[in-house]
């Protein structure tokens, strides 16, 4: 059986060095990964949220520190009224990481989350290769280790079902405050955030919300 896991890990790895920073502080997003098993290694394009232009910094030292990274370059950086949004290419050794392991083993969907030391991976997989040498061998290889069992009927994380724009946008406004009454920050206050106007944060909100309610009411029938 297909069954769609969230596992929350920490291993000897650069995330782990992550650990002294709050999630609000930073936070990295892996969005692609494109892997070539002739050459063991994987590209990767990752997010990286940051409050404070120093701790980007600090970040990719320790990302080049790693050796399994052979690769670390930022293509792309935008400031807004708190945080700066970097965009990111690595390439790493696939030997020795979880995405090998994950890959290697069949998985259908992978995705990847950074924040406070630890890998919040988000998997669809079979149940059994999971429980039988997937589990085992995490248990193994990791220093801390939660699975969590999605058995909401849905093989992929509710957040997967919007884009990572829109994603960033609603993780945005509700740790922000726009969705409590009252609102701690307005459309405009918003939007200054998040560095688009007032009209396209309006459009991307509904957007959200709309596939949000549509996956929550599908799922009541």
């Amino acid at each position: 059986m297909i069954r769609s896991y969230n596992v929350v890990l920490s291993h000897e790895d650069w995330t782990l060095l992550t650990d002294k920073y709050d999630e609000e502080d930073l936070r990295v997003l892996m969005k692609i990964r494109t892997p070539s098993f002739e050459k063991m290694e994987e590209n990767i394009i990752a997010e990286a949220y940051v409050r404070d232009p120093l701790i980007l910094n600090e970040l990719i030292n320790i990302i080049k520190s790693n050796n399994r990274v052979t690769r670390v370059k930022i293509i792309e950086n935008v400031r807004t009224k708190n945080e700066l949004r970097a965009l990111i290419l690595l390439s790493a050794k696939l030997r020795g990481g979880i995405s090998e392991l994950l890959m290697n083993k069949g998985a259908y969907y992978i995705s990847e989350r950074i924040s406070n030391g630890l890998e919040k991976w988000s998997l669809v997989i079979d149940d059994k290769i999971f429980r039988e040498i997937i589990l085992p061998t995490l248990k193994e290889y990791t220093y801390s280790l939660k699975i969590i069992e999605k058995d909401d009927g849905n093989l992929v994380s509710v957040k997967n079902l919007l884009t990572s724009k829109e994603f960033e946008i609603i993780y945005k406004a509700y740790k922000m405050g726009y969705f409590d009454w009252p609102k701690k920050v307005d459309l405009k206050e918003l939007s200054e955030e998040l560095g688009i106007s007032k009209a396209a944060t309006l459009q991307a909100l509904r957007r959200a919300m709309r596939k949000l309610i549509r996956n929550y009411v599908d799922n009541l029938v």
